[in-house]
């Protein structure tokens, strides 16, 4: 980012142009989302795969087919971006995740057990790489310069809340509810019924373990599992903000 700096650009304006390109890119991705299936699992991922894992405060899992992904893009972007957010190596509030193809995992302990392996090659990977990393590939970036994947690969971790907590999309509510907005009004995804699964991974978490205390009055308990609560996105979205900005208070 120095080097925009140095072209003149101030804060405000830098900021600005972050924010407009970031958000644009969105869509993009979210229409470009990460499988999930059973061989993907074990296989050794590329580093940039590895690397859009990171940064992210948790992970989306859509057993189902979204049919509206940019207004859940703009959405998520809307209410994880401040003025102070950096937006450097691909950092948002979630990595969002197919997993509505016949062989994908589908319920919450097959994905509790697809998430720890991710979980764990991202945290092998932060400090494995092989000959196959160091090689350069042209992201979609500002400048459009290839770079080597590895030049930067530190600045790239595991969020702890990432590792303790995600969600799943796995209902596609109705479009005549009485109760939702329209398809292309992006609150429409917040009313969006979810998920919210705590992993029992907390050693990261300088907060300690993940209580649902706060959501648990916007929530219910699923079939008696107390680490599942049927909430909206929105509520969930809620939740892990608060979660990642006590536990980042916590530093």
């Amino acid at each position: 980012m120095e080097e925009w700096k140095a072209e003149g650009l101030t804060e405000e304006e830098l900021l600005a142009f972050w924010e407009n390109d970031n958000k644009q890119l969105l869509p993009h991705k979210f229409l470009n989302h990460f499988h999930l299936t059973p061989d993907i699992l074990q296989k050794w991922w590329p580093l940039k795969d590895v690397h859009e894992f990171c940064l992210k405060h948790c992970a989306i899992y859509a057993t189902v087919k979204i049919s509206f992904e940019p207004e859940l893009a703009e959405y998520l972007w809307n209410k994880w971006f401040r003025k102070d957010t950096p937006c450097r190596f691909g950092n948002f509030f979630a990595r969002f995740v197919g997993a509505y193809k016949p062989e994908s995992p589908k319920t919450v302990l097959e994905l509790l057990e697809a998430h720890r392996c991710i979980c764990a090659q991202v945290l092998l990977r932060q400090v494995t790489v092989n000959a196959h990393d160091i090689r350069p590939y042209r992201p979609m970036a500002i400048d459009d310069r290839a770079y080597d994947v590895y030049e930067d690969h530190e600045n790239y971790r595991l969020e702890a809340t990432f590792h303790a907590v995600f969600i799943i999309m796995d209902i596609v509510p109705p479009l005549d509810s009485p109760h939702k907005r329209p398809l292309k009004d992006r609150e429409f995804a917040a009313a969006t019924p979810v998920l919210l699964v705590r992993t029992g991974e907390f050693h990261d978490l300088r907060t300690g373990p993940v209580d649902f205390a706060s959501i648990e009055t916007l929530s219910e308990e699923v079939d008696g599992n107390a680490d599942v609560r049927r909430t909206l996105l929105g509520h969930a979205v809620d939740f892990i903000l608060d979660l990642h900005r006590r536990n980042s208070e916590s530093d």
